[in-house]
């Protein structure tokens, strides 16, 4: 009997697809003999390639042409195709596919011709959901109901892996009891002031742990990631790891630290314990899901428990040295 094939297009940023995670272990929970294919961007293939029931992951690049890609998708044989991009060219994909069942968002369609595309529209509120959520709601129109851990239990590791990161770590005097810091992210406007950093770092040395910075070194983090490696006693682990590297290296963390960025979904992934700086995005959309995680929101007090679609944040700068501190001790005590 042939293997059931399904096409999934996830095309967006590396924190989009990390979130997707939850609904394709439900997927291959449902149908577990079914072959799943991936379709995302270049810089996420690695991370894709972890994700444990996927067969096989093609490479989606901004600006080329995708020849390759273009020809895989249409002579796919596919049974069922689900797009959660939402975007005029993952919709001609999707009507590429010629799949039996090809699913995507009404939120993403509305009236448009787009809808065409698709033989069903999931109803899911982008609004009213987690991102997670709201994954999970896309493939649950095929029949894949929910699973266990909302962020656990659904990354695996390529073989040598580990053991990469166990020689990185060795090279450079890491140890076991480390705190990650992540500073970077894709928006300049969710950066923390890299002068808190570093006062930061200092509280967690006090507080006995190695200091590890992770991050590209590059680009929109670079002058902050300079000011922060110059304290004495940082691990400078920018620019020396693959994703499917950092998560490994997430995953033995004590504690990680960091703005709302991809980082913070891995930590997320396995349940670290973590504090989470938010200001121009709701974290309601975005926040860990785990009880290990504490949230901390520009213009709000404290830690944040009760959250809302619409719920309004601040500025970056309005949280305090003094809150992060205190958040981590607090996340330490659970």
């Amino acid at each position: 009997m042939r293997r059931a094939r399904i096409l999934v297009l996830q095309m967006k940023r590396i924190g989009d697809l990390i979130l997707t995670a939850p609904a394709i272990a439900d997927l291959k929970g449902a149908f577990p003999e079914a072959e799943i294919v991936m379709v995302v961007a270049g810089n996420c293939v690695d991370l894709a390639e972890c994700f444990p029931g996927v067969t096989q992951v093609l490479r989606y690049d901004t600006g080329r042409v995708n020849a390759a890609l273009w020809a895989a998708v249409s002579v796919g044989g596919w049974d069922v195709c689900l797009d959660f991009t939402g975007t005029d060219r993952a919709a001609l994909l999707t009507q590429l596919s010629g799949a039996k069942e090809r699913v995507g968002y009404r939120k993403f369609c509305g009236k448009s011709l787009r809808a065409r595309a698709y033989t069903r529209l999931c109803e899911a509120s982008v609004r009213e959901l987690h991102t997670v959520a709201f994954h999970r709601a896309l493939v649950a129109e095929v029949g894949a109901k929910k699973g266990g851990n909302e962020e656990g239990a659904v990354f695996g590791f390529k073989a040598g892996t580990r053991e990469r990161v166990a020689e990185v770590m060795w090279e450079h005097g890491v140890r076991e009891r480390y705190a990650i810091v992540h500073p970077g992210t894709a928006r300049r406007e969710k950066f923390w002031r890299a002068e808190r950093w570093v006062e930061v770092v200092r509280y967690l040395k006090g507080e006995g742990f190695q200091v590890v910075m992770t991050g590209t070194g590059a680009g929109l983090e670079a002058e902050d990631v300079a000011t922060i490696r110059a304290e004495e006693g940082v691990v400078d682990l920018t620019g020396k790891l693959a994703l499917s590297e950092l998560a490994a290296l997430m995953q033995g963390a004590r504690v990680a630290l960091g703005v709302d960025s991809m980082a913070m979904h891995l930590a997320a992934m396995w349940k670290v314990p973590q504090v989470v700086l938010f200001g121009p995005t709701n974290p309601f959309h975005w926040r860990p899901l785990h009880e290990k995680a504490v949230v901390l929101v520009g213009g709000l007090e404290g830690p944040v428990t009760v959250f809302e679609p619409r719920m309004k944040g601040g500025e970056m700068g309005q949280i305090s040295v003094e809150a992060v501190e205190s958040a981590v001790s607090g996340v330490m005590r659970r």
